[in-house]
């Protein structure tokens, strides 16, 4: 059996945002991969038959960039969201393409000069409402040519030497325009990328029959000013779109204030856009039901979201009182689809290391979980008689295709890993439970190849962001780097502390005004309980963590000097240097329950650069460029403290890289930042790669 390396990363691929045809005939889903030679990663839309499981899965587009596989009402049509040009090739330049199921090319239906986000049909198939960011001015400017389209205008009829006139022209005055930058919005960058004064709003376009002309689709700007709007779900008659609306824009990227809205269209007649539910919650994602009758969302308590669960809910479509569907549950939901009967809502469920799917009626609010397996459901849709097809990364595999019938029997649709999981060898992990305070912590371990019980191995311990996050054995993000470390020749541990998702709202709102020291005691814990089978060469211990996880490496280290290496990605060190430079500023407030200005003294000793003088593991820290979440002079500070004290410490920069980059950076990236962690492990843990004792 093949060792898993570094550079595999790039063999491995991934299943996201399944759709399932109104026949149920069918599956769409964006199949990603990396491009080793173009050191791209690639999203690309493929097809898998779901009446002859045994039929291979194929590729259905052939773009790079091709996103959100959407079917129009009778299956006849899918419509996604792709660059296809060479110049066009950028996030930017998104516009939205259908291909017909009975052949043919794709065809671009109508797009945005900022980019389409996101995009939904109507009911009937003969529409599509999208959002693009846009300027208050260029919202002034599209008004102004609706006006002349409206009066039969020839100016607003253009070629395309009009459109790369105008195009070019555009590019020009933005490059002036930025030139100074000047910042009147908070937060005015997140990401990777500045915000540049645009706003979120939705449109809408005529899908044409025919594309003789595509010149003739022109988009409607059905909602203007200065505030966002999210995706909409079209009402059941086509009147109307539901969305959510920023109810205090300026805290818009935060996205926790935003309430449901009814936005009419052009066949409204004349009615103006109202607001259905605005209270203390923010409302996420509506969607209507198939008969028209119930729109359902996530709801989040906007005082204090971080320590609060995303609740499923539904109220009646046209207004009315909001009815919680599983505020019994006390975890968040995931993501959720309507069933065709109208009845029940399925959902998937963060909840103890895992992603299950569940189901709840809406007539009876009984609620029934449809999987219980330690596996995690990225992307899921429903047919039409019950069955769920979702995909889902598991223990030994990173991602596949399956299907839930409606008796439970879950198959498997698509393994695109097949033969890399044949060929190459996948450590084991074990699940444990083992008290800490008053909370029972859930961790796990993976061991080496041809693990010996009776030997002694290093320990790479591995901590989770968020500090909500949940980690378990099938996490997809990180599957691929724990199997690293662990054919590295480490035992490899990880955990959730409190403050994790997926244990209740008061595990998650344990770590509040204390990210140090409680979350530390509970993953110690867990490193003394693994140590105490007698496997763990104590000393030779190391350990990782990005965003809050970085943050834990850096305080343990300035805590307890047990480990021998540590790694700290992407972290916060400084927490109060951090309140001015990030873009969630507010979210820093709630966390460390203080501001700088309220209690200063508090939030230094709340940040590991104060233990910069008690620091003796060797620190390597790592942070990109371009992170506008947890900006690199995070890093920059923890270095030069510790080089002031003469501690053993590098930094690496990530060029043109943001706070994911060990999620969706560029591959190159991805499998070199794993490298320099094993390399650094190594180093002070007497091992070279793989296992091999140094003498």
């Amino acid at each position: 059996m093949k060792v898993i390396t570094p550079e595999k990363l790039q063999d491995l691929v991934y299943i996201d945002e399944v759709r399932v045809s109104p026949d149920g005939s069918r599956a769409a889903f964006v199949r990603l991969s990396a491009d080793r030679s173009a050191n791209e990663n690639v999203r690309a839309i493929w097809i898998k038959n779901l009446r002859d499981i045994t039929a291979p899965a194929l590729p259905f587009t052939a773009g790079r960039k091709d996103s959100a596989p959407r079917w129009n009402h009778d299956g006849s049509r899918l419509g996604f969201i792709a660059a296809r040009k060479a110049e066009a090739a950028t996030k930017a330049e998104a516009a939205i393409y259908v291909i017909a199921m009975s052949g043919g090319e794709a065809q671009r239906v109508v797009g945005h000069p900022n980019g389409v986000s996101a995009f939904e049909w109507s009911p009937d198939g003969s529409r599509v409402a999208f959002t693009a960011p846009v300027r208050v001015d260029e919202q002034t400017k599209e008004d102004v040519e609706r006006s002349k389209l409206a009066a039969g205008s020839d100016e607003a009829v253009k070629d395309s030497w009009d459109i790369k006139r105008d195009k070019e022209q555009r590019g020009h005055s933005d490059a002036l325009r930025l030139d100074p930058r000047i910042v009147r919005e908070f937060p005015y960058r997140a990401g990777t990328t500045y915000l540049e004064d645009r706003w979120t709003h939705i449109y809408t376009a005529d899908v044409p029959a025919s594309f003789a002309d595509e010149q003739k689709v022109k988009a409607e700007r059905v909602t203007s000013g200065d505030t966002n709007y999210s995706l909409p779900t079209w009402t059941q008659d086509g009147t109307g779109l539901i969305a959510t609306m920023a109810r205090q824009p300026e805290h818009t990227t935060i996205e926790y204030w935003y309430d449901l809205v009814r936005v009419p269209t052009r066949d409204a007649g004349g009615q103006a856009l109202v607001t259905l539910i605005s209270n203390r919650y923010n409302h996420i994602h509506p969607l209507t039901s198939p008969d028209g009758k119930w729109v359902a969302f996530a709801r989040l308590n906007a005082e204090q979201p971080e320590f609060h669960d995303e609740i499923l809910a539904v109220a009646p479509a046209g207004g009315g009182a909001t009815i919680d569907l599983t505020l019994s549950l006390d975890r968040s939901v995931d993501q959720f689809v309507w069933g065709a009967d109208s009845r029940h809502l399925y959902f998937t469920v963060i909840k103890d290391g895992s992603t299950n799917l569940y189901r709840v009626s809406v007539l009876d609010y009984l609620i029934e979980q449809l999987t219980d397996l330690a596996h995690d459901i990225t992307s899921f849709d429903v047919d039409a008689t019950g069955r769920v097809i979702f995909a889902a990364s598991t223990p030994g595999d990173p991602s596949a295709l399956y299907a839930r019938d409606t008796d439970g029997r879950i198959t498997a649709l698509f393994q695109p890993n097949t033969r890399f999981l044949t060929d190459h060898h996948v450590c084991p992990v074990e699940e444990i439970h083992y008290p800490s305070d008053e909370f029972t912590i859930q961790g796990w371990i993976i061991t080496p190849p041809d693990f010996d019980p009776v030997k002694k191995y290093p320990l790479a311990l591995e901590i989770h962001g968020g500090p909500s996050a949940m980690w378990g054995a099938s996490t997809r993000s990180m599957w691929h780097e724990w199997q690293i470390l662990a054919q590295s020749g480490y035992v490899v541990f990880f955990c959730n502390p409190r403050g994790s998702g997926g244990y209740g709202e008061i595990f998650l709102a344990a770590n509040r005004a204390d990210w140090g020291d409680g979350p530390m005691r509970d993953i110690l814990r867990g490193v003394d309980l693994v140590a105490a089978r007698g496997v763990v060469d104590t000393d030779r211990m190391a350990l990782t963590g990005g965003s809050y996880g970085g943050y834990l490496t850096a305080w343990i280290i300035g805590r307890d000097h047990r480990f021998k290496a540590a790694v700290a990605q992407r972290g916060v060190y400084n927490l109060i240097s951090m309140r001015g430079v990030t873009d969630i500023p507010f979210f820093n407030d709630r966390e460390s329950g203080t501001t700088p200005w309220d209690d200063v003294a508090a939030l230094w000793r709340m940040s590991p650069v104060a233990l910069a003088p008690d620091v003796q593991t060797p620190l390597l820290l790592e942070h990109s460029e371009q992170d506008y979440r947890v900006p690199i002079s995070q890093a920059e500070e923890l270095y030069l403290a510790l080089r002031s004290f003469k501690k053993v410490v590098e930094l690496i920069r990530w060029p043109r890289e943001g706070h994911e980059l060990s999620r969706s950076g560029e591959p190159k990236h991805r499998v070199e930042r794993i490298r320099r962690i094993v390399q650094w492990f190594d180093q002070y843990t007497a091992l070279s790669p793989f296992g091999i004792v140094k003498s």
